[in-house]
C-alpha cells in the first residue's frame, strides 16, 4: 500500500511559519509512482550461500531490472547498469560479485566510490550480505590509519573499497608496498571483479582523468595476469554504453532500468521575495523556518545548503528555535565532509531509528547518504548542474511507495531564478549525455610520468588496445625515462588540473573553487564578488587562492572587456548550405581595462579602479556555428547564443561555469560554445553531435516565457562578456534558431574531412 503525502497541509504550515509568502514566486508540479516490475525470483546459477543471505535479509523478491544485470553478469560479460535513484543498483553488482567470491574462494573484488563517505554507506549495505556468508569487506583510503592500511596490506579481504586517489597513489603509485606481502601481492593478481558505482560523476575534467586512470590501472592489471570482470553503475543517462567505454576502453553490455520505478513526487520551485541587499540571510531564515514546519509536521527531510557555513548558521538557529518551541532539538542535525566516519554512521542509524528528523547538509555529500525513510528535500540554491539537482532530489521517495516532496528555493542568482520559472523543462529535460575525454592531450601529458614509471617505459603495440591510440601515441613518440624521486601518482591531481582551479577563501575558510577565466571575469582585484547569495570583495589573489572579505550588500561592480577569438584548429565539422558547425580549438585573449564600483541604491559611480591585464587561454575546445553574413543573423545572433548555452544545459550535465559562449559580430557572424579549460572535457565534442536539441530545448524555453525581448527565465542565466542585453532580440533569435534546425531537418550537404568541408554524397 503506498503512503500518501498531504502536501497541501505541509505547504500550509510552511505559510504559517512565514517560509513561504504570498509575494514569492511559486510553480508546482506533480510527477506520478511508476510501480516497478517484479520477477519470479534470484536466478538459479547464483551460489546457494548467497541465495540464502538474501532471503534472510527479506530480499526473496528482485526486481526485473535486477535480474536482468544479475544475468548478464554471472555470463561473465561486463556489465554497466543505468537506472534511476533508489532502484536497486546495489544489489545488482552485489549479488554476482559475491557469487564470483563464493565460488572461487581466493579470488578478491574492488569497488570504487568517488567519495570516501559513499564507500563507507555501501559497506553498511554490504554488511548484511556479507556477514553471514563469511565474506569480509573494507574500506582503504585517506581515513584508514596507517595501522589500518598495513593491516589490508599484510591480509587484504575480499573485499575493499577505495576511491580513484587511493587507486592512483596506493595501488599504483606504491604497488611495492603491496607486493612485499605475499597476500597483499595475490589482491591483485587475483582481482575477479571490479565494480565502478556512481559513473555519472566521472565526468568533464574529473572523468577524463578517471578515464586515464583506469586504463593505467586495467594495463598493469594485465601485465601481472589479472583480467577482472567490471560492474559500472549509474543514475539514468543517454549514452551509458559510450560514457562505460570512455571510462574503461572496453564494450560493455548494457542492462536497462529507464523508468523502472519511482516514488509520486510533489516538486515546489520557489523565487522568494527578498530584498537584494539582505538576500542571503534572509533566504536562510526561510529555510529555518522550513526546517521548523518539518519538525511540527513529523516529516524527515534533508536540507541541501550551498556552503557549509550556511549550514553551520542555519543548524544552530534551527535548534534553538525548536527548543524554544517545545520541540526536540535533537532531532536537528548535520552531515557534512568535516564528520568522520563513526559520526556519519551514527546520524544515520538516529535517522533509520526516527531520533533524527531535519538533516542539514552540504551539497559535496549529494550521494554519500542513504537514508530510506526520507520524505522530503529542501535545496537551498540550485546545484552547480542539472544532474546534481537530481542526485540530491533522489535522497528522498528512496521507496517506490512512498510520497515525497521537493522544495527549492532560488538564491538572487539567474540560473537559480531561471529553474524556478522553467519546471516543466527541468522535470521533462532529455537524457543526461555524459561527457569525458581520454584523449585530451594536456591530461595525457599529466598521466604519462605516472604511466612510464609504472611499465618501466616498456610498451608494445598490444598495449593500445587498453590505453587507447592517443595515451599509447603519446607515450611511445615521448619515449620517456622513468621518474626519479617522488612518485608521479603522488603529483597527480585527479579533480582538477592545478593552476586552472583556485580555492575562494574567507578568513581560513573554504568557501568554493573558480576556475582561472572565472577569476580574470569576476574576482580581479577589487571586485565585488557574488558567491550564493552574498556578497565579497576580492582582496588579494594569492597562488591557489582568491581572498575574499565581506562587502556591504548594495555595492556591484563592472568591469570592463574586450576579447579577441581566433580558431587554431578545426577536429570535426558538418554544413547545412550557408551554415557550418564545427568542433575545434581556439585561442583567446581577454583584456582587462578596469572596473567601475556602483552604489546600487543611487545607480551612482563611488569610484573606479583596476589596471589593465590580459589572460590568455590557448587550446579551448569549442563548438561554433557560422551564420550566413545576413540580417536576421545579425539581429538574432546574441539570442540563439544564449538559447543554445541555455539548452546545453539540459542535455550535457556540466558545471554550470565549465563552459563560456561568445557572438562576433565583425567580419564573420559566428557563435561560440566553449570549454574552459584547455584541452578538452568533452562538453564541445559532445554537443556537436546533440546541438539540435539543445537548440530545440532552448527554442522552446524562450518561446514559452512572456517577456517581449528576453529575460533571466528564458535566454539570460548565463550572460555574455562582451553583448549587451540591449543587442538581444529574442523574437529574431527564435526565428534564427528555427531557420537552422529547419536546415538540419533538411539533413546536412557537407561533412568535414581531412581539413576540408565536402559535399556529402
Amino acid at each position: 500500500m503506498s503512503e500518501a503525502l498531504e502536501i497541501e497541509r505541509l505547504l500550509a504550515k510552511f505559510a504559517q511559519n512565514d517560509a513561504l509568502r504570498a509575494n514569492d514566486v511559486v510553480n508546482r508540479a506533480d510527477v506520478d509512482r511508476i510501480v516497478p516490475t517484479w520477477a519470479a525470483g534470484w536466478p538459479s546459477e547464483i551460489n546457494s550461500q548467497v541465495r540464502d543471505a538474501l532471503v534472510d535479509a527479506g530480499l526473496d523478491r528482485p526486481y526485473a531490472h535486477q535480474v536482468e544485470a544479475i544475468d548478464k553478469s554471472l555470463r561473465g560479460l561486463d556489465v554497466v547498469m543505468a537506472s534511476p535513484t533508489a532502484s536497486g543498483k546495489t544489489l545488482s553488482f552485489a549479488v554476482p560479485m559475491l557469487h564470483a567470491l563464493k565460488e572461487s574462494p581466493r579470488s578478491h573484488a574492488m569497488m570504487i566510490y568517488p567519495m570516501k563517505a559513499l564507500a563507507y554507506d555501501q559497506r553498511e549495505q554490504l554488511r548484511r550480505l556479507c556477514e553471514p556468508i563469511g565474506i569480509e569487506s573494507w574500506p582503504y583510503d585517506g581515513d584508514s590509519d596507517e595501522q589500518h592500511k598495513l593491516a589490508m596490506r599484510q591480509r587484504p579481504p575480499q573485499v575493499l573499497l577505495t576511491n580513484p586517489e587511493y587507486l592512483n597513489r596506493s595501488f599504483l603509485g606504491s604497488r611495492n608496498s603491496w607486493a612485499r606481502h605475499k597476500a597483499g601481492a595475490r589482491f591483485l593478481k587475483n582481482l575477479r571483479f571490479l565494480v565502478i558505482d556512481e559513473m555519472h560523476e566521472y565526468r568533464g575534467f574529473f572523468g577524463s582523468n578517471m578515464a586515464l586512470l583506469l586504463r593505467r590501472f586495467l594495463l598493469h592489471l594485465k601485465r601481472i595476469g589479472a583480467k577482472p570482470q567490471i560492474f559500472l553503475s549509474t543514475a539514468t543517462c543517454a549514452n551509458p554504453e559510450e560514457h562505460a567505454f570512455a571510462l574503461t576502453g572496453r564494450d560493455i553490455e548494457l542492462a536497462n532500468a529507464d523508468n523502472a520505478l519511482r516514488p509520486r513526487r510533489h516538486f515546489v520551485f520557489v523565487e522568494p521575495s527578498i530584498p537584494e541587499y539582505n538576500y542571503s540571510d534572509i533566504l536562510r531564515l526561510r529555510v529555518e523556518q522550513a526546517a521548523i514546519s518539518v519538525l511540527q509536521e513529523g516529516l524527515q527531510t534533508l536540507i541541501f545548503c550551498p556552503t557549509k557555513r550556511f549550514l553551520e548558521a542555519a543548524l544552530s538557529s534551527t535548534r534553538r528555535k525548536a527548543e524554544e518551541l517545545g520541540l526536540d532539538p535533537q532531532e536537528v542535525s548535520a552531515y557534512h565532509a568535516d564528520l568522520n566516519s563513526d559520526r556519519r554512521q551514527e546520524i544515520q542509524r538516529q535517522a533509520q531509528a526516527g531520533k533524527v528528523r531535519v538533516i542539514f547538509a552540504t551539497d559535496a555529500l549529494e550521494i554519500g547518504l542513504d537514508i530510506g525513510g526520507m520524505d522530503g528535500v529542501i535545496l537551498a540554491g540550485f546545484p552547480s548542474n542539472v544532474m546534481s539537482a537530481w542526485q540530491q532530489i533522489g535522497r528522498a521517495g528512496r521507496s517506490w511507495d512512498r510520497d515525497s516532496f521537493v522544495v527549492f528555493y532560488a538564491m538572487n542568482d539567474p540560473i537559480d531564478r531561471f529553474f524556478v520559472n522553467n519546471l516543466t523543462a527541468f522535470l521533462h529535460r532529455p537524457f543526461d549525455e555524459l561527457v569525458a575525454d581520454y584523449e585530451n592531450p594536456e591530461l595525457i601529458k599529466k598521466h604519462l610520468p605516472s604511466l612510464i614509471e609504472e611499465t618501466k617505459g616498456e610498451l608494445s603495440p598490444r598495449d593500445v588496445s587498453i590505453l587507447g591510440s592517443a595515451f599509447y601515441g603519446t607515450a611511445v613518440e615521448t619515449n620517456g625515462t622513468v621518474p626519479a624521486g617522488v612518485s608521479p601518482q603522488q603529483r597527480l591531481n585527479l579533480r582538477g588540473i592545478a593552476g586552472l582551479s583556485f580555492g575562494l577563501k574567507l578568513g581560513n575558510a573554504e568557501l568554493g573553487q573558480i576556475s582561472a577565466m572565472r577569476r580574470f571575469r569576476e574576482a580581479y582585484l577589487g571586485a565585488v564578488f557574488p558567491f550564493f547569495g552574498q556578497r565579497y570583495t576580492v582582496s588579494a589573489h594569492e597562488e591557489d587562492a582568491v581572498v575574499l572579505q565581506s562587502c556591504e550588500p548594495h555595492f556591484k561592480t563592472e568591469p570592463g572587456f574586450y576579447s579577441t577569438l581566433a580558431k587554431s584548429r578545426t577536429f570535426d565539422g558538418i554544413g547545412y548550405r550557408d551554415t557550418g558547425l564545427y568542433y575545434g580549438a581556439i585561442d583567446i585573449v581577454l583584456n582587462f581595462t578596469g572596473y567601475k564600483l556602483v552604489d546600487e541604491r543611487t545607480d551612482t559611480v563611488v569610484r573606479t579602479g583596476g589596471t589593465e591585464d590580459a589572460l590568455f587561454m590557448k587550446n579551448l575546445h569549442a563548438l561554433w556555428i557560422d551564420l550566413p553574413r545576413d540580417q536576421l543573423g545579425i539581429d538574432g545572433i546574441g539570442a540563439l547564443e544564449h538559447m543554445l548555452r541555455v539548452g546545453s544545459m539540459f542535455v550535457i550535465p556540466v558545471d554550470r561555469f565549465d563552459t563560456s559562449s561568445h557572438s562576433r559580430c565583425g567580419d564573420e557572424l559566428t557563435v561560440y560554445i566553449y570549454e574552459n579549460y584547455p584541452g578538452g572535457i568533452g562538453s564541445a565534442k559532445k554537443l556537436l553531435e546533440v546541438w539540435g536539441i539543445a537548440l530545440h530545448k532552448g527554442v522552446e524555453i524562450a518561446s514559452d516565457c512572456n517577456c517581449s525581448s528576453g529575460c533571466q527565465q528564458c535566454i539570460e542565466p548565463a550572460k555574455s562578456w562582451d553583448m549587451s542585453n540591449a543587442d538581444i532580440d529574442k523574437s529574431k533569435g527564435i526565428e534564427l534558431a528555427e531557420r537552422l534546425l529547419t536546415l538540419s531537418e533538411r539533413g546536412p550537404d557537407r561533412k568535414y574531412v581531412d581539413g576540408l568541408m565536402v559535399p556529402t554524397p
